[in-house]
């Protein structure tokens, strides 16, 4: 097979690059409660995008995320296209025909799945240095394999430099470990025996102890195509192997093709805490995770990514200003049925699927069932902001129940906000964030584009506005206020901030707070 026809699209830069600290702060948050991360270590990103998806009009949130990335000697990053996608010949032939038809294969068996985690565990292997923090992202089956790549470092190791021939032997021994083998001498000899084999292998070739500091999915999903093999190992298990989880899922997906992978697997007793959260959007598979509109410019404003790129900056991922902020008019974006044509043959289809609650799995009609959310799990409170909206996901066992909707210009909105219990994940709207972004632009300055962005979303927000100020007025002192004001170029960039957004709501009310933070002259 010609090399177009196999090797999926990368992208990696490890050119030189203006300090991060020029572009975005690096936050002050990005210890990792779990393990010990050595000073001074750089970020290695890794971008894995989703079946079919690549760089091009309908760009996914990975690729977005990937063009905010700041790309230094202190980040290196990588890039690549999804299961499914290789680089189409220019003329039609024969080459052509193989194109086409292995592009279909890999689609319907993924049959390039292997291949894009060991391209991506190769990377890290040969850029890794002691002391550096990992940061996975994926989309999908890119979410997947993503989460893959970390568990593979978690079971055998990371390979050592000058031993690249070994990585394939490192994945089938990683493979071939079953974590759910049925009683049984012979089963439990044969388990035993690949773990055991994994370990050796580990002390032998590869480096131990690599924690995965940052993963960042997208609604993961493990088999879009016919067939559905067993998981790999620690992929939907548990996160003793990882510092921070943060997995974005669709409320409004069905197809039975496309059910996702969460972190427990089926096991609804898994514990979640603040280094993991599972966190529900409105929408359908690509709604969530993007690719479904057009997107050539990058600027999708997507809620899920830029809860994400949140998430992470506030990890340590250093990324660059974007024009793209929270607006109100984003939590109105229409979101797409995904299951139609086709797709509804293989809903009354014997497909394999899990039970969740149960060991064990299930050949029945699925019939566009909804998804079910899952304790310990979270929904974002944008939903509830989404005129006449209903979600299609339902709650395992009914153990809560849906609020009334909520509106923008409603003054009661912030009092029933505030009431919300923990399955919310308020994010942007949750008024007590407000001193810790305030403390970020004290730190930081006008540098600190995202809590600019935060609290102008915020102060553009019936109540919140008053908050904001209240905060702003109660919690800085004249110190803090000069400490700022000595800070080189603040003026110039806070003027260039004003002027950043082309929405004049946005940049009217950061213009307000940071007038009240700064006393601008």
């Amino acid at each position: 097979m010609p090399p177009f026809a196999t090797e999926p699209v990368l992208a990696t830069d490890v050119a030189p690059c203006p300090s991060p600290t020029t572009t975005i702060y690096p936050t002050y948050k990005y210890t990792c409660p779990h393990f010990k991360h050595k000073e001074g270590g750089r970020n290695l990103v890794v971008c894995i995008d989703g079946s079919s998806n690549r760089f091009g009009l309908k760009n996914t949130n990975v690729v977005e995320l990937y063009s905010q990335l700041v790309k230094s000697e202190a980040q290196l990053t990588y890039y690549n296209s999804g299961v499914g996608t290789h680089a189409r010949p220019t003329w039609r032939s024969l080459t052509y025909v193989h194109y086409w038809l292995s592009n279909k294969v890999d689609l319907l068996i993924a049959w390039n799945l292997e291949r894009v985690i060991l391209a991506a565990y190769r990377w890290i292997s040969e850029n890794y240095q002691d002391g550096d923090r990992i940061y996975l992202f994926g989309f999908s089956r890119g979410a997947y394999q993503a989460r893959a790549i970390a568990g593979m470092i978690h079971r055998v190791g990371l390979i050592l430099p000058g031993n690249n021939e070994q990585i394939p032997f490192a994945f089938e021994l990683y493979s071939k470990i079953d974590e759910k083998a049925p009683k049984g001498n012979h089963s439990q000899h044969k388990h035993a025996w690949a773990n055991e084999l994994a370990e050796t292998f580990k002390s032998t070739f590869c480096r131990s102890h690599i924690h995965i500091h940052f993963i960042g999915v997208w609604d993961t999903v493990s088999s879009v195509g016919v067939v559905r093999g067993k998981t790999l190992p620690s992929t939907t298990n548990g996160d003793h192997h990882m510092c921070y989880f943060r997995h974005a899922l669709a409320l409004d997906e069905r197809r039975v093709k496309f059910l996702p992978e969460y972190i427990h697997g089926a096991n609804t007793e898994g514990s979640h805490s603040d280094r993991i959260k599972e966190v529900w959007f409105a929408g359908s598979h690509s709604d969530v995770g993007g690719g479904n509109r057009l997107n050539e410019k990058l600027q999708s404003g997507d809620i899920p990514l830029l809860w994400m790129r949140k998430e992470a900056v506030e990890a340590g991922l250093r990324v660059k200003p974007t024009e793209v902020v929270w607006k109100m008019d984003d939590l109105q974006k229409r979101t797409f049925e995904s299951l139609k044509r086709t797709w509804w043959l293989l809903e009354f289809a014997p497909v394999k699927r899990v039970v969740y609650g149960a060991q064990g799995h299930t050949f029945g009609p699925h019939r566009g069932a909804p998804r079910e959310i899952l304790p310990g799990q979270k929904i974002h409170a944008s939903v509830l902001f989404k005129g006449n909206y209903r979600a299609k996901a339902k709650f395992w066992k009914d153990f809560d129940v849906w609020p009334e909707l909520m509106y923008w210009n409603d003054p009661a909105s912030q009092d029933r906000l505030s009431k919300l219990g923990p399955l919310w994940e308020k994010d942007i709207f949750d008024a007590s964030t407000v001193p810790s972004l305030l403390r970020d632009i004290q730190l930081h300055g006008v540098e600190c584009f995202d809590a600019v962005d935060r609290l102008a979303f915020m102060a553009s927000f019936g109540k919140f506005f008053i908050v904001v100020l209240q905060f702003i007025s109660e919690y800085f002192t004249e110190q803090g206020r000069a400490a700022i004001r000595k800070s080189d170029g603040w003026e110039s960039q806070l003027n260039e901030l004003v002027r950043y957004s082309d929405d004049p709501k946005v940049r009217v009310s950061a213009t307000v707070a940071l007038s009240e933070l700064c006393k601008l002259r």
